[in-house]
């Protein structure tokens, strides 16, 4: 019985440490921002910011956050990431 009081209380902590933790969409741009420059595209990404901000969407699942970026309406490409424990990991990035 103890044991299953142990483990609800880690998991609890666990998810409270999510919430708090979950990055923002300025946090997002500031990921993507970066990861032009780390790239090789140090003009795009002094410019990437205000377009990245204005084209996309989040959707937030408490414990963690999906960014979808997508430049026009129609086109099937699409930079899309996961933000958890403020980190970003790229979950869909368009073929090069």
């Amino acid at each position: 019985m103890r044991k299953r009081y142990i483990i609800t209380c880690v998991l609890l902590v666990i998810c409270l440490i999510a919430v708090a933790s979950n990055p923002t969409k300025a946090d997002y741009v500031s990921f993507v921002k970066e990861e032009f420059t780390e790239e090789g595209h140090p003009f795009i990404g002094m410019f990437a910011s205000p377009f990245v901000n204005a084209f996309t969407t989040k959707q937030n699942f408490g414990l963690f956050t999906l960014y979808k970026t997508k430049f026009e309406e129609k086109d099937k490409e699409y930079m899309q990431a996961i933000g958890f424990f403020n980190h970003f990991y790229w979950v869909h990035t368009p073929e090069k």
